[in-house]
C-alpha cells in the first residue's frame, strides 16, 4: 500500500502551521522554525531523508502561503537498473 507522507506549512502574517498528512503538528513563529521541525520529524521516522519545501500557493490579498514537501520511504522509491 502506497501512502504519501506530506508535510505542509500554511503561513500567514501571525503564524506558520505545520501539518503532516493533514493533521496539525504545531504552530510556529517563523517559517524556518516550522520547516526545521518538519525536517527533524522526517529524520526520526526515515533516517537519511531530506525535505525540500516548495511554494505551492500564494494569495497576496491575505498574505497566505502554502508550502509542501513530500517524502517517500526508501522501500517505495523506484529501483534503477
Amino acid at each position: 500500500m502506497r501512502s504519501n507522507n506530506t508535510f505542509m506549512v500554511e503561513s500567514e502574517l501571525s503564524a506558520h502551521r505545520l501539518l503532516f498528512n493533514g493533521q496539525q503538528i504545531g504552530t510556529f513563529a517563523t517559517l524556518q522554525a516550522a520547516e526545521t521541525e518538519a525536517a527533524e520529524l522526517a529524520k526520526s521516522v526515515f533516517p537519511g531523508v531530506k525535505l525540500r519545501f516548495e511554494l505551492d500557493f500564494k494569495w497576496t490579498l491575505s498574505d497566505l502561503e502554502i508550502r509542501s514537501a513530500t517524502l517517500q520511504p526508501a522501500s517505495e522509491q523506484p529501483v534503477r537498473s
